[in-house]
């Protein structure tokens, strides 16, 4: 079993925009999320991966975004399963770690901007993500049918 800390997410840039001027506290929007994960860097036991999260409305009433860094410690085969699409969600467990870090933010942005904040397990309902590698540089697309 590899050790809670060895997935560390580390938020660079964290942003709310809100996008409509009506009072929409209690509206009820549907959230949609895009993540981008780029694997940067590869050593024995380590991977380093960029990610960007962006979260939208529908309708649309406010806007997240956040970017960082994921550094993942343990071997290949532990950096390999976090990176394989869950067979329930179709969702990477590292993303799940990526929007527990985040949602925190999304949360107090929220209440900053008068806006509906994201459900905590959003990750899971809907998201489309690219993952890619840099010595292959494929794009996967996961989605939540």
């Amino acid at each position: 079993m590899v050790p809670e800390d060895a997935i560390r997410v580390k938020l660079l840039n964290v942003a709310g925009t809100r996008l409509t001027g009506e009072d929409a506290a209690d509206a009820q929007p549907e959230f949609d999320v895009k993540v981008k994960l780029e694997e940067i860097e590869r050593r024995t036991g380590e991977a380093v991966f960029d990610f960007k999260m962006t979260v939208n409305t529908k309708p649309s009433v406010v806007r997240f975004d956040v970017n960082g860094i994921v550094n993942v410690s343990g071997g290949s085969e532990y950096i390999e399963k976090i990176l394989q699409p869950d067979p329930d969600t179709k969702v990477p467990s590292i993303l799940h770690r990526i929007y527990q870090q985040a949602f925190l933010s999304f949360f107090l942005l929220s209440g900053i901007l008068n806006a509906p904040p994201p459900p905590p397990d959003l990750i899971s309902s809907s998201v489309k993500s690219e993952l890619t590698q840099p010595s292959e540089g494929e794009e996967n697309n996961h989605k939540k049918p």
